[in-house]
């Protein structure tokens, strides 16, 4: 199960890697046109609305990276993926991912990874009660 794990993680990390580099490619770029709006008009804010360099900004604006995950329902998977999920969202807590990187990883619902971790931590709870009374 790790080997799926790991290679969730880095497909993960490969989003984050991509998402970063298209937003500075996208400012860089947004930069570039403001940069010669203030050439023309001294200052974004004395450009016309009609101007082709703030029709460009406009534009450009519109086209700003957008990160985003899956995020699936328990319900949407078969049993036995629900199972193993579960099992990954406490091996990834028990390395110290956050929640919501948990459900990044794994392209579930938040919610469904903390109602996941308050289960575990449930479970070890009860465990070490029934320890203790032993």
């Amino acid at each position: 199960m790790s080997k799926l794990i790991e290679l969730k993680i880095r497909n993960y990390e490969k989003i984050i890697h991509d998402h970063n580099r298209a937003n500075k490619h996208f400012y860089d770029e947004l930069l570039a046109l403001v940069q010669q709006c203030e050439e023309r008009y001294k200052s974004v804010a004395e450009a016309p609305d009609d101007s082709p360099e703030w029709q460009a900004i406009v534009l450009k604006r519109t086209e700003r990276p957008v990160l985003s995950f899956r995020s699936r329902k328990m319900g949407d998977m078969s049993a036995r993926e629900a199972a193993k999920i579960r099992q990954e969202v406490v091996e990834l807590y028990n390395r110290g991912y956050s929640t919501v990187t948990i459900a990044h990883i794994l392209g579930i619902r938040l919610s469904t990874a903390g109602s996941t971790i308050a289960s575990y931590h449930r479970q070890i709870n009860s465990d070490n009660a029934r320890k203790a009374n032993s």
